[in-house]
């Protein structure tokens, strides 16, 4: 490569189109620890970690979007990291926390996870460079996102944490909400969108209210709170899939 072509690639390099790039690699670095505090059997930290990873990859974009700083490279390498912290990461999680005494059988369910978060991100990656859009694209998800599948993969771990109850260990359990949690990566169900949330200004005050409760319970009741939180998301779903059914009922309906 010549000394001009360097100064090509070069030339237009500045902080601002770092700083989302080095978002995306906290991402990777925070959540890939999950798997080392797997290994330590420190199950609570390994969520914590998906949970941080999962606030960073969130920041990553709005910070590319703030600096201007978009570009094809950012965009893969949050999906490459996605894919590990997200797919591959939380499948070995489940596989060291209970999967291992279904041995073949719970490897085979940790595969799949891995390879549905890959279909997923993949099928995310061609909408977005194709601009494929849907009748749901400006409202929901189509399908689960990549964090809140992996946190639906550790749903046991959250819910053993919080109740203390040996079920949760069970590796039955766990095969059965890891599978479920990759077949609603790659499904087209709705899920909500926080984007797309709007807030009507007589419900700030009692929405904004909601929050700080729920801030407060989190700090009192860590692991309690987050699995009603989980388990609100999965409500959710449901929900928005009864709306978006109806809404397209209704304009498929001849107007009178």
């Amino acid at each position: 490569m010549t000394r001009k072509n360097r100064k090509q690639i070069f030339k237009n390099l500045s902080l601002a189109r770092i700083i989302p790039n080095l978002a995306t690699l906290s991402a990777l670095l925070v959540g890939f620890t999950q798997v080392r505090f797997a290994l330590n059997k420190q199950w609570e930290y390994a969520v914590i970690a998906v949970i941080a990873a999962a606030f960073l990859d969130a920041t990553d974009g709005r910070l590319a979007r703030l600096f201007n700083s978009c570009s094809r490279f950012g965009a893969e390498l949050d999906s490459l990291s996605d894919f590990a912290v997200f797919g591959l990461c939380p499948a070995v999680v489940m596989y060291l926390y209970s999967l291992s005494h279904l041995n073949r059988l719970g490897w085979a369910a940790a595969v799949f996870f891995a390879a549905c978060m890959g279909l997923r991100l993949a099928r995310f990656n061609t909408c977005d460079i194709e601009n494929i859009k849907t009748p749901l694209s400006g409202k929901f998800f189509t399908g689960v996102p990549a964090p809140a599948g992996a946190i639906l993969a550790l749903f046991p771990i959250i819910l053993f944490n919080a109740f203390g109850y040996k079920f949760f260990k069970s590796p039955y359990l766990c095969a059965m909400d890891i599978t479920i949690a990759g077949l609603l990566c790659i499904s087209k169900f709705p899920t909500p969108s926080i984007k797309k949330f709007h807030i009507r200004k007589k419900q700030y005050l009692p929405f904004m209210l909601c929050v700080i409760l729920m801030i407060v319970l989190g700090f009192v009741y860590t692991w309690k709170a987050l699995s009603l939180f989980v388990l609100m998301y999965i409500f959710s779903i449901f929900v928005c899939s009864m709306r978006t059914k109806r809404a397209l009922n209704n304009d498929k309906e001849p107007a009178h």
